[in-house]
């Protein structure tokens, strides 16, 4: 059984304010996150689950979420402050092109095969995308887990598996 280690987590936020009367926590966020079923906060340098039971974002940089177990303003004040955390495998590059620089990256599909080489990254607020020259047309690929399978630096290739019909939307 693995155990939780704070190395293998990174820290997206804080909470700095109740939220409404049932305990809900609004978090000042730093980075772009994806939201799943588990939020960790930190407590005396661990990372401590708390399973999401709603999210609400009204804005890019602020999260409110209400977790199981934290029912009242007075659970929720005494959160105030902690340092929220998500495992690093959820949480999305902020600017994909700057840490990974994958342009010139073959990318090669499970199904269709060499796909075409990363022509450029596209930024937008909540997702990156990959250009490619696909059988002489642009396409976009989402730089997203759902669809990239492995990326190896050393040998410049992105494995993906694509969703069915991606290749025509484009």
């Amino acid at each position: 059984m693995k155990t939780i280690q704070r190395q293998d987590f990174v820290e997206v936020g804080s909470a700095v304010k109740v939220h409404g009367t049932k305990g809900e926590l609004k978090f000042s966020l730093t980075r772009s996150i994806k939201i799943k079923e588990w939020a960790f906060l930190e407590f005396r340098g661990k990372p401590v689950p708390f399973y999401i039971q709603a999210t609400k974002a009204d804005l890019e940089n602020e999260i409110i979420l209400n977790l199981q177990g934290i029912d009242t303003i007075e659970q929720a004040s005494q959160l105030m402050g902690k340092v929220l955390l998500l495992p690093k495998k959820q949480v999305m590059k902020e600017d994909l092109g700057d840490d990974w620089n994958i342009e010139g990256y073959s990318m090669v599909d499970k199904k269709y095969g060499v796909l075409g080489n990363v022509i450029e990254i596209i930024e937008y607020p909540y997702q990156s995308l990959a250009k490619i020259n696909f059988q002489g047309t642009d396409v976009l690929i989402p730089l997203v887990d759902a669809i990239i399978v492995e990326i190896d630096d050393q040998k410049k290739l992105i494995q993906v598996n694509l969703p069915e019909g991606i290749l025509a939307i484009n």
